[in-house]
């Protein structure tokens, strides 16, 4: 699957300090009424929760970082679920003090310190995600 698309606008603001990194995308997306695109971050957080999808156990496996943590980059695709719903898929690389980077998956828990978002919403129908009968997980349809 491969849809060609434009650039339809483009969303410049800062999220809402304490709130859910990834409940503030999403209320940003929705206040915005932006289904299909992508979205950067860069910031920091009070904690974060991330983690890894392992395939062989069909599972996420997550971690917590229960300190703060600048984003160096978090970046995501903005598509649509098959019920409809709009989903932020996230992932992120952080770095504490000591410089070392983690990252992965951005589950809920990843709580904002400052954080600037760029979305560039994309025009056209959004692909939808549908589960994968071979990974367990909600993807888009593979080109044929």
């Amino acid at each position: 699957m491969a849809i060609q698309t434009t650039v339809d606008k483009v969303l410049v603001g800062r999220l809402k300090p304490g709130g859910d990194l990834a409940n503030e995308v999403n209320r940003l997306l929705a206040e915005h009424k932006v289904r299909f695109g992508m979205v950067s971050i860069i910031g920091a957080l009070e904690r974060a929760t991330l983690g890894a999808y392992s395939f062989s156990e069909a599972q996420y496996h997550t971690f917590e970082l229960d300190e703060e943590v600048e984003i160096l980059h978090c970046t995501g695709n903005i598509s649509v679920m098959a019920d409809g719903s709009t989903f932020a898929h996230l992932h992120t690389t952080v770095s504490g003090h000591s410089g070392q980077a983690l990252g992965g998956h951005v589950f809920e828990g990843c709580v904002v310190k400052v954080a600037e978002c760029i979305v560039q919403a994309f025009a056209g129908e959004p692909p939808v995600r549908e589960e994968d009968p071979q990974t367990g997980l909600k993807l888009w349809k593979p080109e044929d």
